[in-house]
Parts: C-alpha cells; sequence; structure tokens
C-alpha cells in the first residue's frame, strides 16, 4: 500500500482540529476542514511575522569524509568563495534543485524525498555513478539535501558501504566522526542494514 492510501485509510480516524494557517505575506488565518471535506476559513489573527521561516544561520560547515568526497547543508552551494577554497568540482543534491552559480561545477539533482516512506535504495546506482565519476577525474564531490542531516548522510553512508564493503554501523560511524549533526530517518536506515555490500 502506497504511503497516500494508507493516509487516505485513516482520513476517518484523524480528530478535527484548528489549524493555523499562514501565508506567504505574514497574514494568519484559522482553517477547519468539515466532516464533509469543506474547509471553512475564519477570523484573521493579527501578525506581523514574515510568512517563512528565516534562516539566520546558515550551515557552512564542510565535512570531508573520504579524500575528495564532501558532505553538508544546502547553503554551502550558495557560497561560491567557500566551494572555490574547498576546490569542489561537482554537487550532488538530494531532493533540492540549486540554483547553479558556477558554470565550471557540475550538478546533478536526484529526487528523493526526506520521509521514511522514500525508496532511498532506488537511487543509490545513479548517485554512485556520479560520485565516482567525479572522483575518478581527479574532482571532488560536495554531497548535499537541505540540512545535510538524513538524505545525503544515507548516500554517503551507503557509498562508503559498497566502495569500502563495510557494515551499516561502520559507515555510519565514519559519517558522524565528520559531521556530528547526521540522523537519517528510521526507514532510511532500514534500507541501508539491508543493502547488499
Amino acid at each position: 500500500m502506497s504511503f497516500l492510501a494508507n493516509l487516505q485509510s485513516h482520513k476517518s480516524k484523524l480528530k478535527h482540529c484548528k489549524t493555523i494557517v499562514t501565508t506567504p505575506n505574514g497574514q494568519k488565518y484559522e482553517e477547519m476542514v468539515l466532516p464533509d471535506g469543506n474547509t471553512v476559513s475564519s477570523k484573521i489573527i493579527d501578525s506581523n511575522s514574515p510568512g517563512f521561516v528565516v534562516d539566520m544561520k546558515p550551515d557552512l560547515k564542510i565535512a570531508e569524509i573520504e579524500p575528495g568526497l564532501l558532505l553538508g547543508s544546502q547553503d554551502v552551494v550558495y557560497d561560491c568563495d567557500l566551494m572555490h577554497s574547498h576546490h569542489i568540482t561537482h554537487v550532488l543534491s538530494l531532493g533540492i534543485k540549486p540554483i547553479v552559480l558556477d558554470v565550471n561545477i557540475v550538478y546533478k539533482c536526484v529526487d528523493l524525498l526526506d520521509v521514511p516512506e522514500s525508496n532511498l535504495l532506488d537511487c543509490l546506482d545513479e548517485c554512485f555513478y556520479f560520485i565516482d565519476n567525479a572522483l575518478n577525474s581527479g574532482g571532488r564531490v560536495y554531497v548535499h539535501c537541505n540540512a545535510g542531516v538524513s538524505r545525503s548522510p544515507s548516500v554517503v553512508i551507503a557509498y562508503l558501504m559498497k566502495t569500502k564493503t563495510v557494515s551499516y554501523e561502520q559507515a555510519f560511524l565514519q559519517v558522524k566522526q565528520k559531521r556530528h549533526v547526521i540522523n537519517p530517518n528510521p526507514g532510511f536506515i532500514q534500507q541501508l542494514k539491508t543493502m547488499k555490500i
């Protein structure tokens, strides 16, 4: 059963509640879905906040997991000076399509949602091929997702498992020592533990 079908099958068991909705211009209002499926919007709540989360502390830490294999958040790809100082030649983005700021860097975006139901194993061959091409050409590849916590570490862990023939636990520890904030989602962990190496 797909994730969507599973959610829809449990829809009738959910409690009805009010949700605070924030629009892009920062306006807030209460919204409620009635049992018949109709949506009711009510009073607007005064708010001076923007309709988005402002990231005041970009994560510009780059972890070099193996020579030429780097890991981190999406914030790094928007800092050209930082990318150049680390001699990054390739960028593998997981679920995040970056704006190409440097035409001398090879970019690859692989669709992958950070939910336990996503099939991580299905995208690994494509990721491994890109990483291998980067490293075999003498390049340095930066692997990232949004925060560099779940998707990109999972791909790097899988890459280490494959290339070094090590267990999930060994690969996880190697990555965790270099980037302490990693925390693959439970579905990715389960898939990695069943991966054939």
